[in-house]
């Protein structure tokens, strides 16, 4: 150590003899092994790590370095105090494999790095980035105090080194000054400099166990050449879904003898389901409901029309005799009483004032003679009548087994019409055709003639009737939002998703066709989503060149060493978690957001900044 202090300069003796003379301190404080001192039975401890006590003066000192602005709302997002405590219970987990390796700290090596303004505090390696948001909050709060410049703060940070960079030096003369560094290392952990330098050996001895865990890890050129191509070989691809839910509202047949023969099938479905419903659904004494068709802001008269289309349909049905409630769930866009079959309660007052008329001029039974227009769109209402609580019962019965038979058919029938379209365009067809020839049965004019019910009668919120000046449109299969259209992914790449939608199968099937196929190949069979299946027709696929790896190669490569070497030191560290579970014993009072317990001297979270 002498020897470090001569290659320093005679000027500096003055300043070897302080830290030499603290040392000698620490040494008489705590006598030999004192880094491994083990825990009486009535010794406050944040954890206890094979016997060894992390006390609260340390948990204080990590936290108040972790978070040196000492924010509680920061501290409550980023969960700072249990990431202090579990700091510090990987650091002592590794100090105990490092010596077991035959590794330590010199002196020389603790002393060299405090001169150099290196200080350190472990945060546990099971979640790097959460480790490397942590690091950016420090460096950028430890430039904001003065402690480091912002270009060492950012540079430490890009070179993900989590030894922090403080400044002890005397602002005029630039040399290390011994009265800079107590009161900066007080600022940082409210320790004297006998306690910071004890902590310091341990988190250096952490910090070299890291070391040997993470440095031996690299890649060749082949593996990152390969996670290049993966990333950067993308393709686009043109995918037509159709929905469940689309085909079983116009696709499947219903012929009533079909769907009582599927109810006896399938009784206990049936009836699992109306018990669901029945409360629901039961006409309750002054309860309103409605069905909403929402407008988009500053919608056009076309908007406005398909809208009121929209819900035309669902009023003809109801008027058809379907259930109120059922259709409902299937068209209302108001999600909160969809649910309930449109129910929305007695207490119409904190509704706008033209849904409040309406419900308030109903009669138990009624509906309105025609759309309610508010700002939120097109509503039809209708008040229950509990003296027609039998009808209604059996008027939902009627509505869920037919609505359970299109919705157990719709798979079958979503599969082949994706099939479909996937052929015709394989077979020459444009996207737009096979779109067009495979759901024309299911749009002709003869199969919703009665449904084009235009509701115009109704005044809106603005005073005049809402399809007084729309043109007439018509809501069916071709115009249903839902309905199998053409749509464009971003590009993706192997480890990405192609579109919303896909299931895990589903998204498997199209990458691997989309990084096998040729530019405008379809997809043999249809890939599976979350509700039916899709048609997919490869656009275009970039592929990665090796110039252009060539280019980016040592920041590609060194990106990729930094996340093996963290997940390297994640596995082990869980590893050693493991092996010294019942050894590790934790008091979670400490990590409790409501409090910030430093113990005697530790930081609180009324402290000032710097």
């Amino acid at each position: 150590m002498l020897n470090f202090f001569r290659h320093r300069g005679l000027s500096n003796v003055i300043y070897g003899a302080i830290i030499v003379a603290t040392i000698f301190a620490f040494v008489v404080t705590f006598r030999p092994n004192a880094t491994s001192r083990t825990a009486s039975l009535s010794e406050t401890c944040v954890a206890r790590v094979r016997g060894r006590c992390v006390d609260p003066k340390d948990f204080a000192s990590a936290y108040r370095m972790l978070l040196p602005s000492r924010s509680s709302e920061a501290s409550r997002r980023l969960n700072i105090k249990r990431l202090a405590r579990d700091g510090l219970v990987e650091r002592e987990l590794l100090d105990d494999e490092a010596k077991r390796l035959g590794i330590g700290v010199t002196d020389k090596e603790l002393t060299d790095q405090l001169w150099n303004g290196f200080v350190r505090v472990s945060l546990p390696a099971a979640d790097p980035m959460v480790a490397m948001q942590i690091l950016q909050e420090m460096y950028q709060a430890y430039a904001r105090a003065g402690l480091v410049s912002k270009e060492v703060a950012q540079a430490h940070f890009d070179e993900r080194d989590p030894a922090i960079p403080v400044d002890f030096r005397d602002p005029k003369t630039k040399a290390f000054d011994i009265k800079v560094y107590e009161r900066q290392i007080r600022n940082l952990s409210n320790r004297s400099a006998v306690e910071f330098r004890a902590e310091q050996a341990r988190e250096l001895l952490a910090a070299k166990m890291r070391d040997v865990i993470r440095d031996p890890i690299r890649v060749s050129d082949r593996e990152a050449w390969e996670e290049y191509d993966r990333r950067y070989s993308t393709a686009t691809a043109t995918w037509i879904a159709v929905k469940e839910s689309w085909a079983a509202r116009w696709a499947v047949g219903a012929a009533q003898a079909d769907v009582d023969a599927w109810a006896k099938e399938h009784q206990a479905e049936v009836d699992g389901a109306l018990a669901q419903r029945k409360a629901a659904d039961a006409p309750q004494t002054a309860h309103v409901r409605h069905i909403l068709v929402k407008l988009p802001y500053g919608a056009t008269d076309d908007e406005k029309a398909l809208a009121l289309a929209k819900l035309s349909w669902a009023v003809a049905r109801i008027r058809a005799g379907e259930s109120f409630a059922e259709m409902a769930r299937a068209t209302s866009d108001d999600t909160g009483s969809a649910a309930q079959g449109g129910d929305v309660g007695t207490q119409m007052g904190g509704f706008v004032a033209p849904f409040k008329e309406a419900a308030d001029a109903l009669r138990p039974g009624e509906m309105t003679a025609g759309a309610v227009q508010t700002q939120f769109g097109f509503h039809f209402l209708m008040k229950d009548d509990p003296s027609k609580a039998s009808e209604i019962e059996a008027q939902a019965k009627r509505a869920v087994v037919r609505s359970l038979f299109a919705k157990a058919r719709a798979t079958d029938v979503a599969q082949g019409l994706a099939k479909k379209i996937g052929e015709a365009i394989r077979g020459g067809k444009s996207v737009e055709d096979a779109i067009h020839e495979a759901i024309s049965t299911y749009t002709r004019e003869d199969r919703t003639p009665r449904l084009r019910v235009l509701l115009s009668s109704a005044p809106s919120d603005a005073g005049a009737s809402p399809g007084a000046s729309l043109p007439e449109k018509r809501f069916d299969a071709s115009t249903d939002d839902e309905r199998p259209k053409p749509e464009t992914s971003t590009a993706f790449n192997r480890g990405g998703d192609p579109f919303p939608g896909l299931s895990p199968d589903g998204t498997t099937t199209v990458v691997t066709f989309a990084f096998a196929a040729k530019d405008g190949e379809v997809i043999a069979e249809p890939a599976r989503t979350t509700d039916g299946f899709v048609a997919v027709q490869l656009k275009q696929r970039k592929v990665a060149t090796r110039e252009d790896f060539d280019k980016d190669h040592a920041s590609f490569e060194l990106g990729m060493v930094r996340v093996k070497r963290d997940e390297a030191l994640s596995l082990y560290v869980k590893r050693l978690r493991d092996q010294a579970k019942d050894d590790v014993k934790l008091d979670d009072s400490y990590v409790q957001e409501a409090r910030v317990d430093g113990g005697a001297g530790g930081a609180t979270e009324d402290e000032d900044e710097y």
